[in-house]
């Protein structure tokens, strides 16, 4: 019998000499310093004044022509290549991070810049990001085959209309839902059996899909509802009550709504005043969503130990 899991604030446990902080801090220096490079980049392969670039961009609504004429097609082949570049160093150094976190928590375990290392635990957790992209790809494809097949025969067996067709947006959520919560433990079992094991997670998550689902689900209806007060709370403070409700009148249209909070974003950003306290809205939310990812680190970790303790997985030597 699987043991109680108690997994959902595992990260967050005391212990001693504890990484997640120096790490999530490097992994904040590295971030701005790759979006920094990134940008600045980006601003010498246009070949324009970086200061008409911003300027198009940062407009309230942004003009085709102008966007045009800012960018050349030599500029834009430049602007692919960085970005690929620049993806592909942000998920390094994302899988480095998680695979420090992991270590840690797993086998409590420090290695290189406070934890950061290119070892093979780092390489193992990127390649778990590639499978589940190609598996959400196929799987999405799949899935809506799957789903089509069983709709049209619900309809053709029980008419479009019947009740029974409410299986289908049933089976819309739960069937990606169970997928996802079975094979969370992915990066985690691949750090804890110390090999690359994608599909051994759904060893890892056997008899506990419950527990793995409610430890996810409560986290993120904590994540959810403090980020929706943080950028309410933001937005009344901006726009003011009435204005919040003026908004809400044209949430029908995207594109004003769009503009609207463009604008008002940018009359934050210009203030003396408004500017720090915009930027500091926007730490506090970065924050919550980087301890957010953590916790969720510390679920799979938890639940990969626990695999590995009731020999469900096994370490390699």
């Amino acid at each position: 019998m699987a043991e109680p899991l108690n997994a959902t604030f595992f990260a967050f446990r005391k212990r001693e000499g504890t990484l997640l902080l120096p790490a999530s801090l490097t992994f904040c220096a590295l971030f701005i310093v790759l979006l920094t490079a990134f940008g600045v980049t980006n601003l010498m392969l246009s070949g324009q004044n970086p200061a008409d670039i911003m300027r198009v961009l940062s407009s309230a609504e942004i003009d085709p022509e102008a966007l045009q004429a800012a960018f050349t097609p030599g500029a834009l082949i430049g602007l692919l290549l960085s970005t690929l570049v620049f993806v592909f160093l942000i998920c390094v150094a994302a899988a480095a991070y998680e695979a420090a976190c992991l270590r840690w928590m797993i086998r409590g375990e420090r290695k290189g810049l406070f934890g950061f290392s290119l070892d093979a635990d780092t390489w193992r957790v990127y390649g778990v990001y590639w499978v589940w992209l190609v598996f959400c790809i196929i799987g999405a494809i799949l899935f809506m085959i799957f789903m089509a097949i069983v709709g049209m025969a619900l309809g053709a067996a029980f008419g479009p209309d019947s009740p029974v067709m409410l299986v289908l947006p049933a089976l819309f959520f739960f069937i990606p839902i169970y997928f996802g919560v079975r094979l969370a433990p992915a990066a985690a079992t691949c750090v804890a059996e110390r090999r690359f094991v994608f599909f051994d997670a759904w060893k890892v998550s056997s008899d506990r899909f419950w527990a793995l689902f409610g430890a996810f689900l409560l986290l993120w209806l904590g994540y959810l509802v403090f980020s929706v007060a943080l950028s309410g709370g933001l937005w009344v403070w901006a726009f003011g009550w009435d204005g919040v409700m003026a908004l809400a009148a044209k949430a029908h249209d995207a594109a004003a709504l769009q503009i609207a909070l463009r604008e008002k974003e940018l009359e934050l950003l210009a203030g003396a005043i408004t500017a720090p306290i915009y930027w500091g809205v926007q730490i506090v939310s970065s924050v919550a969503g980087l301890l957010y990812c953590v916790a969720l680190f510390g679920v799979n970790a938890r639940a990969a130990s626990a695999a590995l303790d009731e020999g469900k997985i096994a370490q390699e030597s």
